[in-house]
């Protein structure tokens, strides 16, 4: 049985991490020298790009480096962090004050017995708190922050000012955040977070033709006894569009089905292996990552998205594209009443303009997946089919 190295969940650590190693190379810069712009860090990308195996790799890096490291998740952000500071909610210190009372006409006296005191942090403590820390770290405190956008403005303003401060001392800090695209443009307002607005923008994008196909290569090599042809590399590479999510389902259900498939090693994948494969892993794309990502869209900008699938066409240099014009004019509106849903489609990182007055998508399979998934579930669709 093959052993599949490839691991396709949001949210969590995979076996098989791919890319990105110029800014790991930067990270390993940063983390050596104390006046590098890569010790504030803000990430952003669509699901499944990756955002946080990235910074699970920066975290694995600094704790090897013997900095602190402490991840932060989106609840109770800043209560978290303060907890991890002090390790207890509340700190218990006994008081010992050396006091002694004579007794009147005894010659003896009487020592006062030591006192329990404790004392409760909070958010409001966390500055001082976090100074504290820095003192006492040899070499440095990274924190980390995912899913940033669902964190509350509070506390990301708190943790702000605390590296605002940290970095005014000169302490050895570094602060890596994590989020969807539109959260950049919304968190670097938030009142007290000036540190955040210096902070290096990554967006992770897709991955080059030639970036993917190294990827792929390495991490197939890994499974034992598996042949995989330069052919069908080149298919799964077409498949993923560099999209690391894409790149680890299509990785999983290719070792899957040669589980399935092998009746000796080693075993050298087919032409319809590789078909199968394609096909399970963009269903799984759809369900786990596409349907998610309208479902949280308002019926408006699904409009949208469906009049601009609909309308996408072949341009210069052979890219795909739609007008906003064309857009407005098949939804009966005027151009400037879509700005604002146009607007947030570019932010949330789901389309972009190349040019002026021209969109395309930017997340692979989307614009096929809202043309052919126009109603809003089975469910619907199935009741206007029966006339219920």
């Amino acid at each position: 049985m093959f052993h599949n190295p490839f691991t396709p969940v949001f949210g969590g650590k995979p076996q098989l991490f791919f890319g990105r190693r110029e800014m790991l190379s930067r990270f390993d810069l940063a983390l050596a020298d104390a006046g590098s712009e890569d010790r504030a860090l803000f990430i952003t990308g669509t699901r499944g790009s990756g955002k946080t195996a990235l910074i699970e790799q920066l975290s694995m890096k600094a704790n090897a480096r013997g900095y602190r490291v402490i991840d932060l998740g989106p609840d109770d952000t800043a209560e978290v962090l303060v907890r991890s500071l002090v390790r207890h909610e509340s700190v218990t210190r006994t008081v010992s004050p050396q006091a002694s009372v004579s007794i009147l006409g005894t010659g003896g006296s009487v020592s006062a017995g030591s006192v329990s005191k404790t004392t409760s942090y909070g958010i409001e403590d966390l500055q001082m708190l976090f100074l504290e820390a820095c003192a006492r770290e040899k070499h440095g405190i990274l924190v980390t922050m995912d899913e940033v956008q669902k964190i509350a403005e509070r506390d990301i303003s708190a943790i702000c000012n605390a590296f605002q401060m940290a970095s005014r001392k000169g302490y050895d800090v570094i602060l890596v955040v994590a989020g969807l695209p539109y959260a950049h443009g919304r968190v670097i307002h938030y009142p007290g977070c000036t540190y955040m607005r210096r902070a290096v923008h990554e967006e992770l994008g897709l991955f080059s033709w030639d970036e993917t196909d190294a990827a792929l290569h390495e991490s197939f090599a890994k499974v034992e006894d598996l042949i995989v042809s330069d052919g069908h590399y080149s298919c799964l590479n077409e498949a993923s569009y560099g999209h690391p999510y894409l790149m680890q389902l299509l990785g999983y259900h290719l070792v899957l089905l040669a589980n399935e498939r092998a009746s000796s090693m080693p075993y050298e994948s087919t032409d319809g292996d590789v078909q199968e494969v394609v096909s399970r892993a963009r269903l799984a794309y759809e369900r786990r990552a596409l349907r998610p990502m309208l479902d949280e869209l308002s019926l408006g900008e699904r409009a949208y998205l469906q009049a601009m699938g609909a309308l996408m066409r072949d341009g210069g240099e052979g890219v795909r594209s739609a007008s906003t014009s064309e857009i407005a004019e098949r939804l009966g509106k005027k151009i400037g009443q879509l700005s604002s849903t146009r607007d947030r489609l570019i932010s949330a990182g789901i389309i972009a303009a190349p040019t002026r007055g021209e969109l395309i998508f930017t997340v692979p399979y989307l614009r096929t997946y809202v043309v052919d998934h126009s109603n809003a579930s089975m469910v619907v669709s199935r009741a206007i089919e029966r006339k219920v």
